[in-house]
């Protein structure tokens, strides 16, 4: 199969569901040489014609994108050009990096890149996606405290871009280092999101329950499922007649079917996996893994899972103040969450099954 060229070098962001790549005019399958629109910066066109005849659909969030931009080029224009005071240092891109909510006059900035995030999420094309994940992160390291709630919303987007190993680091952070009881918020030189190529198969046993965030512990669950398909794609792949064999063909085949159909990238990134003989012990660890998450969400909060049985009534609703385990719990969470499993429609299904709905 002759594949098309990786977006930024994850091939398996061709078996999600979020365009990539590709000219946005419905239809085209041109990759060649695609420009952004010089409006938003989010989504890509092939050629002028292109944009044009696809003008009327994306106008509208287009314009809010642009928008977005240009409010925030202004507060960021303000914060740069206020001189040091009581109520601020000067320049807190530098000063305050790492408390930056704690300077009130910083605190319309904040808001302002937040609502972008929120506008760039209107657009359904990878550009958008991880132009917001961006954002995201350059949040939480300007103000690690998160007063915003932002880190809800990183591991649903890390996944819809296929960046899979990066949001199971990012999880097992807060899982360890962060849910130390010794760990300083608002110091600095304290390390911040600092994890990197930690393994997405192991058992986080008690440090699971440290996962306080329910959108984190879905996309914790989310992420497992897909290890478990990439794992039996590869038992299924290995056990057919044709394909049995040894040798460094062998070996090249397994790789193959891993860039091809694995939805996982951090499989990708596991040689020491991807070459073993045989993976049942692999795929039952994970299978008994998914099921505890599965009954961990449902336990904090039960409507969560049959909410994704009927998105068209949970997209619709608004964000609210709520208690933890209620209905309007699952209006945020769904929010943060949807998007990566509907563009997953394999791990969607799996879930559905394991969680009974």
């Amino acid at each position: 199969m002759d594949l098309p060229a990786e977006p930024n070098g994850l091939s398996n962001r061709w078996n999600l569901g979020l365009r990539w790549g590709l000219c946005c005019k419905p239809g085209c399958i041109i990759r060649n040489n695609l420009l952004k629109c010089g409006a938003c910066y989010a989504i890509l066109y092939c050629s002028v014609a292109h944009q044009k005849a696809d003008r009327p659909q994306h106008k509208s969030s287009c314009n809010i994108v642009k928008h977005a931009r240009e409010t925030l080029a202004k507060e960021e224009a303000d914060l740069r050009a206020r001189p040091g005071d009581l109520y601020m240092p000067e320049n807190p891109f530098e000063t305050a990096r790492g408390r930056f909510w704690y300077f009130r006059p910083t605190r319309p900035y904040m808001q302002s890149r937040f609502a972008l995030t929120d506008a760039l999420l209107n657009i359904k094309t990878g550009v958008a996606v991880e132009a917001a994940l961006d954002h995201c992160l350059e949040m939480l390291q300007l103000n690690p405290g998160d007063n915003q709630g932002v880190r809800s919303r990183v591991v649903g987007l890390y996944l819809r871009v296929g960046r899979d190993q990066e949001a199971y680091d990012f999880i097992k952070w807060y899982a360890t280092v962060g849910a130390a009881t010794n760990y300083e918020w608002g110091n600095p030189d304290f390390p911040f999101l600092n994890l990197r190529g930690e393994d997405p198969f192991e058992r986080l046993e008690g440090n699971a329950e440290k996962v306080y965030d329910l959108s984190m512990r879905v996309g914790l669950a989310h992420l497992k499922i897909r290890l478990l398909l990439d794992l039996q794609m590869l038992q299924r792949e290995s056990a057919k007649p044709e394909n049995r064999g040894g040798g460094a063909s062998y070996e090249k085949k397994k790789m193959e079917w891993v860039r091809e159909d694995a939805i996982c990238h951090a499989l990708y990134e596991r040689r020491d996996i991807v070459g073993r003989a045989d993976w049942t012990d692999l795929i039952a660890d994970l299978d008994g893994q998914v099921k505890k998450l599965v009954e961990r969400v449902k336990k904090e909060n039960e409507h969560y899972w049959p909410a994704l049985s009927a998105p068209e009534r949970w997209a619709a609703a608004f964000p609210t103040v709520y208690t933890h385990g209620l209905p309007q719990e699952v209006n945020l969470v769904f929010r943060e969450t949807w998007y990566s499993w509907s563009e997953c429609p394999a791990a969607l299904e799996v879930v559905k099954r394991y969680a009974g709905i």
